[in-house]
């Protein structure tokens, strides 16, 4: 009678039928975060990717035209093909020894000065993976606004 009863409970231990099952609910949370994560991470560098577009694209035009900041913002803007950005850009200018100056002075010796347009765009970036906590270990907190800035000489 006990072999019978013995040889039961050596084939429900040899059974392994659930264990995979139980592993995979175990590594599902953490398969899952990842995949959040790599969304996120793919989001975040598209965006970024075109904030940089259209702060390049709204220098170019400030190098043909930097007196027309509202166009060159627009420019920004629109290169993007991002809703919700907003572009600013200033010209400074500085002499050939790097001292910056007044855009409307010239340098000592009669030197031209070297002027420059830098424009910046903005964003605010919702994650989909907000913030983790790792309790003694830390906490992440996902970026909230992409922002991109190009400086371009004026010829």
């Amino acid at each position: 009678m006990f072999g019978a009863f013995g040889n039961g409970v050596r084939r429900m231990a040899a059974d392994e039928g659930g264990n995979i099952l139980i592993e995979f609910a175990l590594a599902l949370p953490i398969l899952f975060l990842l995949l959040a994560g790599l969304f996120d991470l793919g989001r975040y560098g598209l965006q970024k990717s075109a904030m940089l577009q259209g702060a390049r694209e709204g220098a170019q035009y400030g190098m043909i035209a930097y007196t027309e900041t509202t166009n060159i913002n627009t420019t920004a803007q629109n290169a993007t093909g991002l809703t919700g950005v907003t572009a600013s850009n200033s010209v400074f200018c500085e002499c050939v020894s790097g001292t910056a100056v007044s855009c409307s002075t010239v340098c000592g010796g009669g030197v031209a000065i070297k002027r420059y347009v830098t424009v910046t765009t903005t964003k605010t970036y919702t994650p989909f993976v907000g913030s983790l906590s790792f309790g003694a270990f830390g906490s992440w907190t996902a970026p909230s606004a992409l922002s991109a800035s190009v400086t371009m000489a004026v010829p």
